[in-house]
């Protein structure tokens, strides 16, 4: 019999839809796709001591009754992390979650730059600690409707942003970038920060287009991606998984240069010369008359379906689940 993991997240995780809560949905996907019994908590999930294992996404103070809960069941902990600090935690935040780290079986990390960024911050015993790729579906190289986006929003020929709208992803600069050039744009997410978004909003021109939360995976997710002419995530904080989502639908890609960005996807996107408005349109640009475009679109596609197809990663973490001491897979 396959081996039964619980699936949590703090109590506010999805007050506000974003990426690391998507991201929970899809780690679920994948290990049921492989066989693992796989739920997420919730009126559907089953007594905790029905389980091998719960695995826990983000650090959140929200959370720490469950892993409280978790380990006195002597239930093995996987946990994600699942922070990045634009500003360093103080030192009442990093005891906090030094206490929570030392509870966990195994910590999981998406990527090497996501690790080194938390052990820079947080001391971890890297004997545990693992590095996890994301996993994409394969949904996203299935037929795609291109008829779907248009049915729900009148735009085309535009540069597509996923994500929420929010200072930290940077969405305002990428705005005057696209007013800048005169080219059109779809963003598509929901907002933490409504005057941020008010901003955004009034100084679009006409041919930007706002639509909230789309479900990942979703039919539309995907329509929308396949008729966008270029994916830009100029945020500064990595831009994730809807990034790696369009090399899948082979979209050229923009964002800003750094470790993470190199990481996953090396030279074959187009990195802005700064965050500001110039720089993202200048890359924009180059994107758009790259005479390699198709070329490193390709690239970029083989290098992220050889590293997080659902498959593979799913392959990955079970072997690191194993190896923490899981062994009636």
């Amino acid at each position: 019999m396959h081996f039964k993991i619980l699936l949590t997240t703090h109590s506010t995780a999805f007050m506000t839809s974003g990426g690391g809560e998507s991201e929970l949905v899809q780690v679920a996907e994948l290990l049921a796709d492989a066989g693992v019994q796989a739920d997420i908590y919730g009126i559907r999930s089953r007594p905790l001591r029905f389980y091998d294992a719960v695995m826990h996404f983000s650090v959140h103070a929200d959370g720490e009754a469950i892993i409280r809960e978790t380990v006195q069941h002597g239930k093995k902990l996987f946990l994600w992390p699942n922070v990045w600090w634009l500003t360093p935690p103080d030192a009442a935040e990093i005891s906090r979650i030094e206490s929570i780290i030392q509870r966990a079986d195994r910590l999981l990390f998406k990527s090497v730059t996501e690790l080194n960024h938390f052990a820079a911050r947080i001391s971890v015993d890297f004997r545990k600690c693992s590095v996890v790729a994301s996993g994409i579906s394969d949904r996203f190289l299935a037929p795609v409707d291109k008829d779907l986006l248009p049915a729900v929003c009148d735009v085309s020929d535009y540069v597509l942003c996923l994500g929420l709208i929010e200072p930290v992803k940077n969405q305002l600069e990428l705005i005057r970038a696209l007013n800048r050039l005169e080219v059109d744009g779809l963003m598509a997410g929901g907002f933490r920060d409504e005057e941020y978004y008010k901003r955004c909003v009034g100084e679009a021109h006409p041919g930007i287009h706002f639509l909230p939360f789309i479900q990942p995976c979703s039919a539309l997710l995907r329509s929308a991606l396949a008729n966008a002419v270029l994916v830009a995530e100029p945020s500064f904080d990595p831009p994730g998984r809807s990034c790696l989502e369009g090399a899948f639908m082979k979209r050229p890609l923009v964002m800003l240069d750094g470790d993470w960005q190199r990481e996953h996807f090396d030279d074959n996107v187009w990195y802005t010369a700064s965050t500001s408005s110039p720089g993202i349109a200048l890359a924009i640009q180059a994107a758009l008359a790259d005479g390699n475009r198709d070329e490193k679109i390709e690239s970029n596609y083989e290098r992220i379906y050889a590293r997080h197809s659902s498959s593979t990663v799913a392959t990955d973490l079970i072997k690191h689940l194993i190896d923490a001491g899981l062994t009636n897979y």
